[in-house]
């Protein structure tokens, strides 16, 4: 099996009621930047559980189908073995952030998954993104866009090959979401795998270079941007923000 992420003919429930996910398939190579999006309760969410175990592990439900992280099915290891390699950024930093200090903060993944040179990590991660200097802050202290930055460091010091961000831009100004995007392609240039669930199709349309649509828990449509895109009705029926492309 190739190196990537795939999702075989998965449908989930989080209890006996309608699957929340029907019958994914889904294919996300490595070093590629993903866009997943699609309306509030479509399972966007939900999606992004399985890519690093969290689903069946620790959130439970009824799970028929297969994933697959670089040829390894999520149901054979625990989330552990899968968080050196799939870091977790949540749309809320607030459920991240329980430290005293950024470097703990950051410090705390490192010594769950035994990395070492945590200095250098650290401040390497900090540097990375725009946050030089803040070891010392309070992370409670720092406003949401630097916390959501402080999160995206807790997984670069980590190394890890594979970013998974669940709507980062939902409550920054639009300078701030393009700065963020700006840096995920920087990371995805230099090799990261980009995963991101969004609902602002103008920044997908430019920086993605493959887009899954859901809909009420179905891929409705993939592939990438441009012709992801140019399916105008469906997107319309949906509700779904067809990007200006004129300006990008």
């Amino acid at each position: 099996m190739s190196k990537g992420i795939d999702i075989k003919n998965v449908s989930f429930a989080y209890s006996e009621e309608k699957n929340q996910l029907e019958n994914i398939n889904l294919s996300i190579p490595k070093k590629s930047f993903f866009g997943i999006t699609g309306l509030n309760g479509s399972g966007k969410t939900t999606l992004t559980f399985l890519l690093n175990g969290l689903i069946p592990h620790q959130i439970k439900g009824n799970l028929k189908g297969d994933i697959y992280i670089d040829g390894t099915n999520t149901k054979d290891k625990p989330v552990s073995f899968f968080a050196k390699s799939v870091g977790m950024v949540f749309q809320n930093p607030d459920f991240m952030l329980f430290n005293l200090t950024v470097a703990e903060e950051i410090e705390f993944g490192l010594k769950n998954i035994n990395l070492d040179n945590h200095t250098s990590r650290i401040k390497n991660a900090l540097k990375l993104v725009d946050m030089e200097n803040y070891e010392d802050r309070d992370p409670q202290s720092l406003s949401y866009g630097q916390k959501q930055k402080i999160c995206l460091a807790c997984i670069l010091a980590q190394d890890s090959p594979y970013i998974v961000l669940d709507e980062p831009t939902a409550m920054l100004d639009y300078k701030s979401a393009t700065k963020l995007y700006e840096l995920l392609f920087k990371l995805n240039q230099k090799g990261k795998t980009i995963i991101i669930v969004e609902h602002d199709t103008d920044f997908l349309f430019k920086y993605a270079d493959q887009i899954a649509l859901i809909d009420k828990g179905k891929i409705i449509l993939e592939g990438k941007p441009e012709d992801v895109f140019n399916h105008t009705q469906i997107l319309k029926k949906i509700g779904i923000k067809i990007p200006n492309q004129s300006n990008l």
